[in-house]
């Protein structure tokens, strides 16, 4: 809910009634677009790793994600308002999808991800676990994005949900703004709760992939560099401003670098593969300087006293905590 809080009268509050996309003159298909670009702030890498994305012509989820345990996670992000097929639609992949076992999971991930690493692999690096086979896709969870005032929907996800299926809304909400746009709210999805999925700061902490492929970490460090790779986690470094201060994490290690960001992003084949064109987006770091020896995670966790996950390709942290962290970086490095 979005509300108006009046200081100058009685401090009241007043809630602002949200509209259909229709008032605004867009239609599902622009909203949909919107969401795809944006992915990389909507779907918590942390928690999930994605493994497909719809193709057209296809029958196939809008996106297709594991978690830690290796449970599917189907959603149907189509944003019909007050139609069931929007739900109807989901309970159909999961049909189609529920009884899929590694190999066909496996097919899909590497025709979407295509670095050539297989999804066990990928899942391992990401998640520091090893699972067998098996136990990918024992059980699936139904995510759909639905407008708040769409009331069938959410009807109809509460009777399921009531009936032992895993089905999530998704709830997003529109609001009138004063030049004719609209602004949205949307919580990114999380499997978990993140407190630090609001923070915004001039402070980030990266993951240098070392676990997916060494020479990314070595790409990194040797050329003084912010990077990250394939849709949609690429466009994390687009987001870096100029003169951000960006920490360098191996994973397992800890901080093993630290730079201000150019504010330039730069677009360069995947390891020099002209099939993945573009595919790295990075930015170079100024005032570079690595850190020997590494800070551990136990030791940023007690620096700052706060208790980061550090399986997100890119996230912030508070303004306190840097500096706080580089404070304590640069005294060290210079004993």
């Amino acid at each position: 809910m979005l509300f108006r809080i009046n200081l100058e009268t009685i401090r009241s509050a007043t809630r602002i009634t949200g509209k259909r996309l229709g008032d605004f003159g867009l239609d599902e298909r622009g909203l949909q677009d919107i969401l795809f670009s944006s992915l990389d702030r909507l779907l918590p890498d942390e928690e999930l790793l994605l493994i497909g994305q719809s193709r057209r012509w296809r029958e196939e989820p809008d996106l297709l994600a594991i978690d830690k345990q290796g449970t599917l996670y189907i959603f149907e992000i189509k944003v019909w308002e007050s139609q069931s097929e929007n739900l109807l639609q989901a309970l159909r992949y999961g049909q189609i999808f529920g009884t899929r076992d590694y190999e066909d999971l496996d097919r899909l991930f590497q025709q979407f991800d295509q670095s050539g690493r297989s999804m066990a692999d990928a899942h391992s690096a990401k998640f520091d676990v090893s699972l067998e086979k098996i136990q990918f896709n024992r059980g699936q969870v139904f995510v759909i994005l639905t407008n708040g005032l769409d009331v069938k929907t959410r009807q109809a996800i509460r009777y399921w949900r009531s009936s032992g299926l895993d089905v999530r809304p998704w709830v997003y909400r529109a609001y009138p703004d004063k030049d004719g746009s609209f602004l949205m709210e949307i919580n990114r999805f999380a499997v978990e709760d993140n407190p630090y999925e609001d923070v915004s700061s001039k402070f980030h902490i990266l993951n240098t992939n070392y676990r997916n492929d060494p020479a990314d970490h070595d790409d990194m460090i040797t050329h003084g560099k912010a990077a990250a790779y394939f849709n949609p986690w690429k466009y994390k470094i687009d987001r870096l401003d100029k003169g951000d201060t960006v920490f360098l994490y191996q994973s397992g290690v800890g901080i093993v670098a630290m730079g201000r960001a150019s504010g330039r992003v730069e677009r360069a084949p995947y390891h020099g593969n002209a099939e993945h064109a573009d595919e790295e987006h990075f930015m170079s770091l100024e005032a570079f300087q690595r850190i020997d020896p590494p800070l551990s995670a136990a030791e940023i966790k007690a620096i700052t006293e706060t208790d980061y996950v550090f399986m997100s390709t890119l996230f912030s942290i508070d303004e306190e905590s840097g500096e706080v962290l580089r404070e304590h970086i640069n005294n060290r490095q210079a004993l």
